[in-house]
């Protein structure tokens, strides 16, 4: 019994030593050879299009006078933005809101409603921006509580971004070229393409801000000064991975 353990040990011997003896092969970190690069683009572009936003406010002893009042200040406007041209100068949208303005009542009576504020929030779109001008002039001239802004943008987005797109594959691949020709080798397979987190769309290069507190009357009409739109910036990074060819032939 004893001699066939001592032989089933010297076999279990055996079989493990040339396995605990195996050396491996260290791994290499680049096979292939490969250059791996960031692309990056700014791309300007000019706006096509941009909304005008101001505001209207009326008081009223009721919610409903409060609100006729306002709602005939932005009926008017829409009349003058449809006389310049409906098919690209049009009032987007309009907000309109309805306050209680209270009255203190003091330490023995409860506070009360003493009439009511209602405001209407209008924004004017612009799609020719050469019928700026003209909706800026209207805008100014309707008389607003507030005129808040003049904010550009680009309808056609997908087109921008596609064009930041390529243009920072072309720099990313333009890079790897570089670096693996001045390495002495040419370019070789694409592995890998990755879009970067940073890719931004900056939608306004500029705004124009107008302040209406002593806004002129119907009879004092005046022409608001020219509005130059900046290029708005688009964004694009891409990570590339390149294998290293053949080497190149020596000059």
């Amino acid at each position: 019994m004893r001699s066939w353990i001592a032989s089933l040990g010297a076999l279990i011997v055996l079989i493990a030593t040339p396995a605990s003896a195996q050396v491996m092969e260290p791994l290499r970190p680049y096979d292939p050879a490969v250059v791996r690069v960031a692309g990056r683009a700014e791309v300007y572009l000019p706006p096509d299009e941009a909304r005008i936003r101001l505001s209207y406010y009326a008081p009223g002893r009721t919610a409903a006078e409060a609100t006729n009042e306002v709602s005939a200040r932005t009926r008017a406007l829409d009349t003058a933005v449809r006389a310049i041209d409906p098919q690209n100068v049009t009032v987007e949208r309009t907000d309109v809101s309805v306050t209680p303005v209270m009255r203190e009542g003091g330490d023995r009576r409860p506070d009360r409603i003493n009439g009511y504020e209602a405001s209407a929030g209008v924004t004017i779109l612009v799609r020719d921006l050469a019928f700026l001008g003209r909706a800026v002039e209207v805008a100014v001239n309707s008389e607003p509580d507030a005129f808040n802004d003049v904010v550009f943008s680009l309808r056609d987005t997908a087109r921008a971004r596609r064009t930041a797109r390529e243009a920072a594959i072309t720099d990313a691949v333009d890079k790897a070229r570089v670096y693996s020709e001045g390495a002495g080798h040419r370019l070789g397979r694409l592995l890998l393409v990755e879009e970067g987190a940073n890719n931004m769309i900056a939608q306004s290069g500029n705004r124009a801000v107008f302040a209406a507190r002593n806004a002129p009357s119907a009879e004092q009409a005046v022409m608001p000064p020219t509005i130059a739109p900046e290029p708005l910036l688009y964004t694009a990074e891409v990570s590339v991975v390149f294998e290293v060819g053949a080497a190149l032939a020596a000059r």
